[in-house]
């Protein structure tokens, strides 16, 4: 009997020993599984934040093309007076003996309306013809506006950095595109991802006046 209570008492110890480690077991797999899904919500959460440290990113590099001087300085906002598709060769002429050239010297030479005025007389030209010159030469002032684009923006009624900034990305592309439909060009209306840097850039140069 002895040696039956014997043999009973050490099963029962090799059987709980067993289930010692079978519980440790289990909880080890449990530890491992709830680790497993944390490092996988962390590492989704990574992801994210990556993708949005990049675009960030990337909208602090279009913005920095515009330097801290601001307003007038900013990148590639210096083009031809040929630029503006309705300055006829003669009136370019004048201009030109008017020691006025460029987009950027056009815009900072008609800083009031009185300067318009004097230019619209010096070169028989209406003042309100020389205003939209003046708009599209202001629009170029924006990173990534060409002519095409500001030729466009000016036809939309956009006439300012200041018309520019209140706009809205979705609500811009449309306007433009309904503009394009009369003009029957081969110029692409760019999407409205490009008009928010757009937006952007025309808010930036205006906080730096």
């Amino acid at each position: 009997m002895d040696y039956l209570i014997q043999q009973i008492s050490i099963y029962m110890l090799v059987a709980f020993l067993v289930g010692a480690v079978y519980g440790w077991l289990i909880r080890s797999a449990r530890a491992h599984k709830d680790k497993q899904t944390i490092e996988e919500h962390y590492q989704q959460s990574l992801q994210q934040l990556q993708s949005e440290q990049q675009r960030l990113l990337e909208n602090i590099k279009q913005l920095e093309m515009i330097p801290e001087s601001g307003a007038g300085e900013d990148w590639l906002d210096d083009y031809s007076l040929n630029v503006i598709d309705d300055i006829e060769p003669s009136t370019l002429s004048k201009l030109h003996r008017l020691e006025i050239t460029t987009t950027k010297q056009l815009f900072n030479q008609c800083v009031d309306e009185a300067a318009i005025l004097q230019l619209a007389s010096d070169i028989a030209v209406e003042d309100f013809v020389i205003q939209r010159w003046i708009s599209i030469a202001d629009l170029l002032r924006v990173a990534d506006i060409e002519a095409d684009d500001a030729n466009l923006l000016e036809a939309t009624e956009i006439y300012s950095l200041s018309d520019l900034s209140r706009q809205k990305p979705q609500r811009l592309h449309e306007k433009l595109t309904k503009t394009h439909l009369h003009q029957h060009s081969s110029y692409t209306v760019p999407e409205a991802d490009k008009l928010q840097t757009w937006i952007e850039h025309a808010s930036h140069i205006l906080s730096k006046q």
